[in-house]
């Protein structure tokens, strides 16, 4: 009995209940599950989901639900209770599925070639040529060992009456393998006893089949394969970098890739690379702007042409989404005989094309009993359910149907299988899908044990992520001990010892660079305005300036204010301008905005950042988020807690990361960035100062972190110049401008093929730097009281044209790394 565990029967009308014959009664293979849940007891399970929600946040699995406010950042949504399948009837799916995939890429291979499944009357004409994604550019391209499709996907259900149905081929970019293998890992953990003792078949073989067979598709014996997402902005782009990661592939977007003489390279920062392999997750028609569909930036121009030219495979092959129609299924029993001479195992969930005639007329007749959905692609339309129509938008679709009738397919409207979730304490009833996969080996196919369960979010609603809907994982109770695989190679197997880091495309240090740039700007902001808050209800009308002064560091909007109002604002001005520096996300120097480019870049590079680095990322978007309201004080917290969390991102950047080109890059962006701060706050210092901006001075020193550099030193006398030199001159402070322009320099020459002229420019700012005599312009002041306009002029002509040289510098390290386009000449000019 499941007990405490349910507060109602698990059973919704007629459905197939996965866990119980009769909603209380659990069937065998699920007693030992339930006994399990039973025996932890409500309470403990409810700390351990809350305990699994935590890991979501803190590790970035995320589904990006279009429409959704939180956007890309939306918590992956996974339910506890696993679905079982027990072994003979996982062997059947098994079975099933494999064959499907035999066939269907017998199918592509024909479809693509002679076509006699066309000229034999097996499928009509109009079903390919009326497919937009019918690619016609690939027609006659062969692939190695006509393994046209790597990795499929398939969509189960389960009717009223127990059996299996397919309710869908993914053939194109089928997504979902690596979410699956983040709720095995997070369940297990949650279930460690019962998935010990359950004999859950692993799934690390399935993912080391597939990377092995994706190099078997090159030639050569170290081919270079590439991951190719849609960027960050895809709904399954955590998978993307997931996977990329846990296969040891490159991910790249199509900006980071390019074709030379029908050959493609990935532009890295060491140059252009050749790639041999890419595993794509774009679909067939945005891969290549030149010969596909002109419109698409998520591409390769000229990629069908390196195709065609046999210089590079793509997994799946370009085109294969033209079997992913629905429209298909009704005739695959009878291209399973002609092809294979058997009937299929596993049968589609009844479906009419309604481009045949006869389909038509039954469709119409029966439109309450079924789904009409688009049959390509290109046909905007969202499911319509025949059942749920009025009589006036029923005529109105009938017109529509037989105006263009090759365009829908309608299949016959199949009550899922319901199974157990965890929700609010207790167990409810569920509608559950079940994909699974299978990849192609080069030798066979092999399933993947299990799948991704999407679950809808409300019993009757249709199972969607995208409308709402969450996941399980599916376990496969094997009958016999299972190995405990792992992805990583054997102990015995001969390593070949490397301390290079792997490739690094320019797009992935364009954004460490800014990642560092943003990150250390964030900071300054940070700084900045925790200083400022505590003072603005105490200070005099003198203080004000220095205030504005200083706030006017923060933005290019508030440095125009501040001249407005000639260096001086009101408190009311100040206040204002604080909040929205503080919480405006529509401007770019606010820190609610920086923030957010920190939280979108960190995205695009996670998985180039270790999994305590993207949680503690994620922490600061978190902590910001959280702090609403017009009262100032109250920031104070939010503003110390981001300072926190950005000291123990640069502790982790300094003791964590290795000294690779990613590295050089986020450094890089960090060191520009104080740089041009510095030299922005410095200007300041050098413009005629009276008594009231001494506050500047004290405000300056405590947002670099050097008072208490200062006090060992001087004591409490202020001193514009030995402002100065602590902030400017002096090497040992890691908060000077001579530190950051050394460590630049530094970083820089360790590039690989760093511009000579560049590199000039920034050891000439240093020299520039290094001559500048602070000690003899103190000797030569006789009252410490007076300040000559021209008592700063050298200073001051030098951090002009610093200003100046930093944004060329970094224009051209942007051209000639991330772009690779040309570049113009810089100096510093003359001393």
């Amino acid at each position: 009995m499941i007990g405490d565990l349910y507060q109602s029967p698990l059973r919704y009308g007629g459905a197939y209940e996965e866990s119980s014959v009769d909603g209380i009664t659990p069937r065998p293979h699920w007693a030992g599950l339930m006994a399990s849940l039973q025996s932890i007891g409500p309470n403990e399970l409810a700390f351990r989901w809350t305990q699994a929600e935590q890991r979501i946040r803190e590790n970035g699995i995320t589904y990006n639900m279009y429409g959704d406010p939180l956007g890309a950042h939306r918590p992956w949504k996974i339910d506890l209770v696993p679905l079982l399948i027990p072994d003979e009837e996982w062997r059947f799916i098994e079975a099933g599925i494999i064959q499907r995939a035999e066939l269907l890429n017998l199918v592509l291979e024909d479809l693509y070639h002679s076509q006699t499944l066309l000229k034999d009357g097996l499928l009509p004409a109009a079903l390919l040529f009326a497919n937009p994604a019918f690619l016609r550019p690939l027609v006659g391209v062969k692939v190695p060992r006509n393994s046209y499709l790597h990795m499929l996907a398939f969509d189960l259900a389960r009717s009223p009456d127990g059996k299996w149905w397919v309710l869908a081929n993914r053939t194109q970019a089928p997504s979902g393998s690596g979410y699956a293998l983040e709720n095995r890992l997070i369940v297990s953990e949650l279930l460690p006893e019962l998935f010990r003792t359950s004999n859950v078949q692993r799934l690390a073989p399935f993912f080391r089949a597939q990377r092995d067979a994706l190099a078997q598709l090159s030639e050569q014996s170290n081919p270079r394969i590439v991951l190719l997402t849609p960027g960050p902005h895809n709904e399954t782009y955590f998978e993307h970098s997931y996977l990329a990661k846990y296969l040891g592939f490159t991910l790249v977007e199509g900006a980071d890739l390019t074709v030379r003489d029908r050959c493609v390279f990935i532009k890295t920062v060491g140059g252009l690379e050749k790639v041999d392999v890419i595993l794509r997750r774009v679909d067939d028609d945005f891969c290549d702007p030149l010969e596909l569909r002109g419109d698409s930036l998520l591409g390769v121009s000229g990629l069908v042409e390196a195709v065609v030219a046999g210089n590079v495979k793509v997994a799946n092959a370009l085109g294969s989404g033209v079997i992913e129609s629905a429209a298909l299924m009704p005739f695959l029993p009878g291209l399973a005989g002609h092809l294979l001479g058997e009937e299929l195992k596993l049968p589609s969930v009844a479906t009419w094309w309604c481009g045949q005639e006869h389909a038509l007329n039954w469709v119409t007749d029966n439109l309450q009993s079924v789904v009409v959905k688009p049959a390509f692609s290109s046909v905007g339309m969202e499911p319509v359910f025949g059942s749920e129509l009025t009589a006036s938008d029923r005529e109105k679709f009938l017109e529509r149907l037989r105006t263009s009738p090759h365009e829908f397919v309608a299949q016959e409207q199949v009550q899922l299988s319901t199974a157990p979730v965890w929700e609010n304490e207790s167990l409810h009833s569920r509608s559950v899908v079940l994909r699974t996969y299978v990849v192609n080996t080069g030798t066979g196919w092999l399933a993947f044990p299990g799948g991704l369960v999407r679950v809808a979010e409300a019993q009757g609603s249709v199972v969607s992520m995208q409308r709402g809907g969450h996941s399980k994982d599916a376990w496969v109770l094997s009958d016999r001990p299972v190995d405990t695989f792992s992805l990583l190679p054997p102990r015995n197997e001969l390593l070949q010892l490397r301390r290079a880091s792997l490739v690094v495309p320019s797009s992935v240090a364009d954004n460490t660079f800014w990642l560092g740039r943003y990150v250390e700007r964030a900071e300054n902001q940070a700084r900045i305005l925790r200083s400022l808050i505590p003072r603005i209800h105490l200070a005099e009308d003198a203080e004000l300036v220095s205030l504005t002064c200083l706030t006017a560091c923060l933005g290019t909007r508030s440095a125009r204010i501040a001249d407005r109002r000639r260096g001086r604002l009101s408190f009311n001005a100040l206040r204002r301008e604080l909040l929205s520096l503080l919480t405006d996300h529509k401007r770019t120097d606010s820190l609610a905005a920086t923030l957010a480019e920190v939280s979108r870049i960190a995205d695009s590079v996670s998985e180039r950042l270790s999994g305590d680095m993207m949680m503690l990322l994620g922490h600061l978007r978190d902590s910001v988020k959280s702090q609403k309201g017009t009262f100032l004080t109250s920031y104070t917290p939010m503003l110390t807690k981001c300072l926190e969390l950005l000291s123990a991102f640069s502790g982790m950047e300094r003791e964590n990361i290795n000294r690779g080109s990613g590295w050089l890059f986020l450094s890089l962006g960090r060191r520009l960035e104080r740089a041009i701060y510095l030299t922005r706050e410095l200007r300041h210092i050098t413009k005629p100062l009276a008594v009231e901006n001494w506050a500047y001075l004290e405000r300056l020193l405590e947002v670099a972190d050097s008072t208490v550099t200062y006090r060992t030193r001087y004591y409490a006398m202020l001193q514009p110049l030995a402002v100065l030199d602590i902030l400017m001159a002096d090497e040992t402070n890691p908060r000077s401008l001579d530190f950051q322009l050394g460590h630049l320099t530094d970083l820089y020459a360790k590039l690989p093929r760093h511009l000579p002229a560049d590199l000039q420019a920034m050891q000439d700012a240093v020299g520039s730097l290094r001559r500048i005599d602070l000690q003899g312009m103190t000797n030569r002041l006789n009252e410490p009281s007076s300040y000559p306009v021209d008592r700063y002029e050298e200073v001051e002509q030098f951090l002009a044209r610093l200003e100046n040289l930093l944004p060329s510098w970094s224009n051209n390290l942007s051209s000639h790394y991330f772009s690779h386009a040309r570049t113009l000449p810089i100096t510093m000019g003359n001393d």
